[in-house]
């Protein structure tokens, strides 16, 4: 339905039962779309094969040094967006890396910690937007 937006993931059970869908907002739904892309390795989807974010491609390059990380997951998020996400506009996109331990049962690894946030205009109706997430990239264990 036009102007309707659904939770992801969607849960077909109740569709098939025809119950109804769980809805969300225009931003919530921005918001979902946003972590899609970020989360899509290129090629994943195999009708799209652009779909995504091309900075998975260096994931694991450990002679990059975190401010090239950090400019890598910028442009490459903020290209994303701009191609898939023509809800918002006026788009600004900033990364923070840092190292983080993480304290795993018998296990300590460090790993990189990307704070990756959106700014923006919603188009239909320019309010402000904004979208914030991490994630933990580059894996490291030591004892």
């Amino acid at each position: 339905m036009k102007g309707k937006y659904y939770k992801l993931p969607i849960d077909f059970s109740q569709l098939l039962q025809k119950k109804d869908m769980p809805a969300i907002t225009l931003e919530e739904s921005i918001e979902q779309h946003i972590h899609l892309l970020i989360t899509t390795v290129l090629g994943e989807n195999k009708d799209d094969p652009q779909y995504g974010c091309q900075w998975w491609d260096s994931d694991f390059d450990i002679k990059a040094s975190n401010n090239e990380v950090k400019e890598q997951i910028e442009n490459a998020v903020k290209a994303s967006i701009v191609r898939y996400e023509k809800r918002i506009t006026q788009i600004r996109v900033v990364a923070a890396v840092n190292q983080e331990e993480l304290l795993l049962p018998a296990t300590r690894k460090m790993k990189k910690k990307i704070r990756v946030t959106v700014t923006g205009s919603i188009s239909k109706n320019n309010n402000p937007f904004q979208y914030s997430s991490f994630f933990y990239i580059s894996p490291l264990s030591y004892d």
